[in-house]
């Protein structure tokens, strides 16, 4: 009788571990942990997915017992910091995808032309927010809510409870995906940001042949028009962009949960 209230002792604490990795990337992952869903939402979907995962993994993880309600808690912060970290790395897609509208408009003039995000409840510029949205649908196009499920699974086979390893091979990983959202940036805005090259260029031509014209008035609209039609036209670019971003943001995913799991 005494075995057997241990072993349900502790399956609910590996219950209690799983919960709070998982609800710790829900929490920050991109789509489910968006603030447009209520918190009561956000919790019952991971109360839901580690009452699933659990049935699959029960058996699966070693059950340890945890006679030290100290250590107890230590293993918890250390779930909950792996579960940030994880999550953390989906938003590093749509972060660079924002940083490229950043830069499309802070050049087209639209710097000061902001919006209210919900998500960070925080003004960002309105391109930004246009491509984030171009981007997100993109995202459920290419099943990536499926895709983040399925790495809320594969972190319980690849790390195992309490096992994540803080090591320099974890750091050196998400300051690399970090670095990558500025090539993300520049890869989607590379367009706009050649086309107003070329039209500064012109403008200075036309400043130095006609010095009676007003460029600085003349130039503002014109960089809006040819920002605006340059993002228009290559949106087909920005689309087979997204597709080679996101394959290649899928493997940096999974080799950052890797590398958690101390495997080089």
């Amino acid at each position: 009788m005494l075995d057997l209230l241990n072993l349900n002792l502790d399956k609910i604490e590996i219950w209690l571990l799983m919960l709070f990795r998982v609800a710790s990337m829900i929490m920050v992952m991109p789509l489910y942990g968006f603030s447009y869903f209520p918190v009561v939402v956000r919790v019952g979907l991971a109360f839901v997915l580690t009452s699933v995962l659990f049935s699959v993994h029960v058996y699966d993880i070693s059950i340890q017992v945890y006679p030290d309600l100290l250590s107890f808690f230590g293993i918890i912060l250390h779930e909950i910091a792996v579960g940030l970290a994880i999550g953390m790395i989906g938003n590093f897609l749509f972060y660079g995808i924002q940083f490229a509208g950043h830069i499309i408009g802070h050049t087209m003039g639209f710097g000061i032309i902001n919006v209210i995000d919900p998500q960070s409840e925080t003004q960002i510029p309105l391109m930004a927010q246009l491509l984030y949205f171009l981007t997100l649908m993109l995202f459920l196009l290419a099943n990536g809510h499926h895709f983040l499920l399925m790495a809320i699974d594969e972190s319980f086979i690849r790390i195992p409870i309490g096992g994540a390893v803080f090591q320099s091979d974890v750091v050196e990983s998400f300051a690399r995906l970090s670095a990558d959202i500025f090539v993300i940036g520049i890869k989607f805005g590379a367009p706009v940001l050649v086309a107003i090259l070329v039209t500064e260029f012109a403008l200075g031509i036309v400043a130095r042949t006609v010095p009676q014209m007003n460029v600085w008035i003349l130039g503002f609209p014109l960089k809006i028009g040819i920002g605006l039609l340059t993002t228009a036209f290559s949106l087909p670019y920005m689309v087979y962009m997204f597709g080679k971003v996101y394959a290649n943001w899928q493997g940096n995913f999974i080799d950052f949960l890797m590398a958690f799991a101390g495997v080089s």
